[in-house]
C-alpha cells in the first residue's frame, strides 16, 4: 500500500540565510555555527539538522515506511515579513530548491509554493512561476498574514489563481494573531495554533471567497482543528443580527467540509470525528513532520482506520488532490 505524507515540512538554508538580515521579530541568528530562530520574542529555537537537510528527512521518511512526501516551509518559514523585493527573492529561490528537489526525487518529493502574501500583483506573479514553470503542487497559506486576516481584500485576485491554476490552497499555523496572550506555557503551540487556523478557515468562508471560488480546493490540516466541534454553533448564530445577518445558499459548516484535511491528531474520536465531518474522500495522511515523528503517525493511522480506508486515506484521496497521475 504506497502512503504519501501531505504535511511535511522542510527549512532549506537560504530561508534561514534570509533571516539572519531582518532586525525586527522574528529573527534568526548563528549560535555556534547553527541557526536559533526566534519563536517568540527573545525564545530562541535552535534549528536541529533534520529540519535543514533534505537527506536526512527522505531517510526518516523511508524508515518509516513512507514513500513520499508533500513538503512546504510551515509554521515560521513564510516570507510574508520580509521587504516585498526581498521576499520575492526568497519566495522565488525556495520554489526553485522544491522545484529541484522533486526533479532529484521524483516520486518521492513535492514542494509547495511559498509566495508573498502581503501584496497580490507579486504574489500572483510567484504563484504562477512556482505551478506552471517549476511544477509544484499547490501552494502554502500561513493562518494570518502578518497579523492581517487571510480574507483581506487584496487577497482576493490570489485565491481566484490559485482557484484558475487548479492547485490546492495549503492552510497552516503561524504565529498567531494572538500569541501576545499565550506566551506562557507555550500555549501558543498547545493550543493557539489551532485556534488561528480555525479563524482562518472559517473567515474564507463568511467573507464569501468559497462561495464566490468553487474550484478553490481548501486543505485544513489537523482533522480541522476547532472546527468539526463547533459547526453545529456556527450554523445556528451566523445568520443572527449580530453576527452576519443573512444566510447563504449552503450553510457553513457544508461549506467547511467542502475543505479536505489530514489525520494529524492524537486521538481516535477526534479523527473519527474528522472523517465523519470531512467524508473519508476529503481525508489525507500527515505527519507535521520533523515536529512529530513519522513512525508515530503511521502507527496512529493504522490503528485508526481500517485497511480500505488506509488504501484512500494514504494513496487515493492524495493521488487525486495533487493530480499525480499527471
Amino acid at each position: 500500500m504506497k502512503l504519501i505524507d501531505t504535511q511535511s515540512h522542510w527549512y532549506p538554508r537560504l530561508l534561514w540565510e534570509a533571516y539572519l538580515h531582518n532586525t525586527n521579530y522574528p529573527r534568526c541568528e548563528k549560535q555556534g555555527g547553527k541557526y536559533a530562530f526566534e519563536m517568540t520574542p527573545e525564545n530562541w529555537f535552535p534549528i536541529p539538522e533534520h529540519f535543514v537537510q533534505l537527506d536526512l528527512q527522505l531517510e526518516a521518511m523511508e524508515a518509516a515506511g513512507i514513500d513520499a512526501m508533500v513538503s512546504s516551509s510551515a509554521s515560521f518559514g513564510d516570507v510574508d515579513g520580509l521587504p516585498l523585493a526581498h521576499a520575492k527573492e526568497v519566495a522565488y529561490a525556495l520554489n526553485e530548491e522544491r522545484a529541484r528537489a522533486a526533479r532529484e526525487h521524483a516520486g518521492r518529493f513535492y514542494g509547495l509554493a511559498t509566495i508573498p502574501w502581503q501584496d497580490a500583483e507579486a504574489a500572483i506573479e510567484v504563484l504562477e512561476d512556482a505551478v506552471r514553470r517549476q511544477g509544484l503542487r499547490g501552494v502554502l497559506i500561513h493562518s494570518n498574514i502578518m497579523g492581517l486576516p487571510i480574507d483581506s481584500e487584496h487577497c482576493r485576485p490570489i485565491y481566484r489563481r490559485v482557484a484558475e491554476l487548479g492547485v490546492p490552497l495549503f492552510l497552516h499555523p503561524g504565529r498567531t494573531v494572538m500569541e501576545p496572550q499565550v506566551r506562557d506555557y507555550g500555549l501558543e503551540y498547545l493550543v493557539g495554533y489551532m485556534f488561528d487556523t480555525s479563524l482562518a478557515a472559517l473567515r474564507l468562508v463568511l467573507s464569501g471567497i468559497v462561495e464566490e471560488l468553487p474550484g478553490l480546493t481548501v486543505v485544513h490540516p489537523h482533522v480541522g482543528a476547532t472546527l468539526p466541534y463547533l459547526a453545529a454553533r456556527i450554523d445556528s448564530s451566523y445568520s443572527k443580527p449580530y453576527s452576519i445577518g443573512h444566510t447563504f445558499a449552503r450553510a457553513p459548516s457544508r461549506q467547511l467540509a467542502s475543505f479536505y484535511t489530514d489525520t494529524m491528531c492524537q486521538s481516535e474520536p477526534s479523527l473519527r470525528r474528522g472523517v465523519e465531518f470531512y467524508g473519508l474522500e476529503h481525508m489525507l495522511f500527515g505527519t507535521d513532520y520533523p515536529y512529530f515523528a513519522h513512525a508515530d503517525a503511521v502507527a496512529f493511522a493504522r490503528g485508526a482506520l481500517s485497511d480500505g480506508e488506509l488504501e484512500t486515506v494514504f494513496w487515493a484521496n492524495p493521488a487525486r488532490l495533487l493530480r499525480l497521475q499527471d
